[in-house]
């Protein structure tokens, strides 16, 4: 038989858990916003893939000077991560476009919402804070070879 010190441990445990999850789903923890922007030469293709463990963006194909963009909450506790594979011609390449670190260098909207820019370029691909004022990108990434 469980006793009453053991029940109530037990119940406290369930009742901070389901704080836990419905907080990180419904806006306690901060809001990010993603954008990538193709700045690839006229009349190409950018295609990619966006994921992360617990959602699936699918395939998305840009043009010069579309953009695609996605927000979320990072959850309660951190370790949100997104990443993409991307395609243009003949070159691929698969990276983090967020993540714990990542997160640390995006610009603050608000209190509570960031941005995080991604400018996709022939020579590779390049991190900005914010678009107001714009951004000094520094270059993260080279597209494979």
């Amino acid at each position: 038989m469980i006793n009453l010190k053991t029940k109530t441990l037990f119940l406290s445990l369930i009742f901070l858990l389901n704080i836990a999850l419905v907080t990180s789903r419904h806006g306690f923890t901060s809001r990010f916003h993603v954008y990538i922007i193709d700045n690839l030469p006229p009349n190409s293709k950018l295609t990619m893939h966006c994921q992360s463990h617990d959602d699936d963006l699918g395939y998305k194909v840009l043009y010069p000077n579309d953009e695609f963009n996605f927000s979320f909450n990072m959850k309660l506790f951190g370790g949100t991560l997104f990443f993409c594979h991307f395609w243009w011609n003949d070159q691929s390449i698969t990276f983090d476009i967020f993540n714990n670190s990542i997160a640390g260098n995006c610009g603050v909207i608000d209190g509570d919402h960031l941005e995080c820019y991604w400018k996709v370029q022939e020579d590779g691909f390049y991190f900005g804070a914010r678009r107001n004022p714009p951004p000094d990108y520094e270059k993260q990434h080279d597209w494979n070879q």
